[in-house]
């Protein structure tokens, strides 16, 4: 028994959509030239999460002095805000972009309070989860919530935060830190 081979033409619209696939490939899909718009980022909520320390108590946050050479090329690889710190006579601020936290020593712990501005076209449901400690082993965690958040609104909250200092008396430097802002 012979074999012969079987030849069926090919159709030329199948080596025409073959060989304009293989030049998409080669070339690339996108032009050369600037795009005039710049592109869309999809919507995100700023948080900043401590990094998982191994005595438990978040680091600190980094400051312009901490960043060094690399801050160019950090900057551009992440998309979350850095967080601004400053102080409002005896009390400390902490904003990172639509979050403001402010804590004011008292007798008793401090007084922590959390704003929110909802600067988003539609209502929102937000939980802000804040840490405030010494920065060495005293810390305590508390949450504000702002349930149907009006677009344009600022939604506001406060509480007192009271611990077991272990140096007998509250820092007078606390370490504030914005764990997570969540949309429910």
């Amino acid at each position: 028994m012979q074999l012969t081979r079987f030849r069926r033409p090919v159709p030329r619209s199948i080596t025409w959509s073959a060989a304009l696939l293989g030049a998409v490939l080669v070339t690339g899909c996108s032009s050369s030239s600037p795009s005039d718009t710049p592109p869309q980022a999809p919507a995100v909520i700023p948080s900043v999460s401590p990094p998982a320390a191994s005595s438990g108590a978040p680091s600190a946050p980094e400051t312009d002095a901490d960043a060094g050479a690399d801050s160019d090329t950090d900057a551009e690889a992440s998309a979350e805000p850095s967080p601004v710190v400053s102080h409002m006579g005896k009390t400390k601020v902490v904003t990172l972009g639509d979050v403001e936290v402010r804590a004011t020593r008292s007798a008793i712990g401090f007084t922590v309070a959390c704003n929110y501005l909802n600067s988003r076209s539609q209502t929102l449901n937000i939980k802000v989860t804040v840490s405030i400690g010494d920065g060495k082993e005293w810390v305590r965690r508390t949450n504000f919530d702002f349930p149907h958040l009006a677009a344009g609104q600022t939604g506001r909250g406060s509480t007192t935060v009271m611990g077991d200092f272990p140096e007998g008396e509250s820092p007078d430097d606390p370490k504030i830190y914005i764990d997570s802002v969540i949309e429910y």
